[in-house]
């Protein structure tokens, strides 16, 4: 150990100096590259900015596409045929506020409000749409075959 002290202080003071300023550039390099990763995973959504509100196996599927909104909120994007949204008179544009009574600001807060449920459960969705406020209790279905 002090054979390898003797040797950084007998380097150069140009050379310490430099290799201290390598060592800074490369643990901030690492750190804007993690920020830049944290920024693009929150803005995409993990999709691309829209987020299908399914889920995959025995989950549950509600049956629409969602985006978040520049307001913050969540608005519906498609609404598939024969699904349990549309059965609750849900439409392309509606925006979620709540489901079961949890406050829905981003597509991750509408597939972390379905994550768990399974078919035949029945979840309270609140949504705004044509300038009305809808409750629906909905009871949710398996998703169809085929679909991603």
């Amino acid at each position: 150990m002090r054979t390898l002290l003797r040797r950084i202080r007998s380097v150069p003071l140009g050379t310490r100096r430099q290799r201290r300023i390598a060592v800074a550039a490369v643990a901030l390099s690492l750190i804007l590259a993690g920020a830049a990763y944290a920024v693009t995973s929150a803005v995409e959504g993990g999709s691309g900015g829209q987020a299908p509100a399914v889920a995959t196996g025995s989950e549950a599927w509600l049956g629409i596409n969602v985006a978040s909104t520049p307001q913050g909120g969540v608005m519906v994007v498609d609404v598939f045929p024969g699904s349990p949204a549309q059965a609750a008179g849900m439409e392309p544009g509606d925006v979620i506020s709540q489901i079961d009574g949890n406050q829905i600001l981003t597509p991750r807060d509408v597939r972390a409000a379905l994550a768990g449920k399974h078919p035949g459960d029945q979840v309270q969705l609140q949504f705004q749409g044509s300038g009305t406020s809808y409750t629906a209790k909905v009871p949710l279905a398996s998703p169809p075959a085929g679909y991603p």
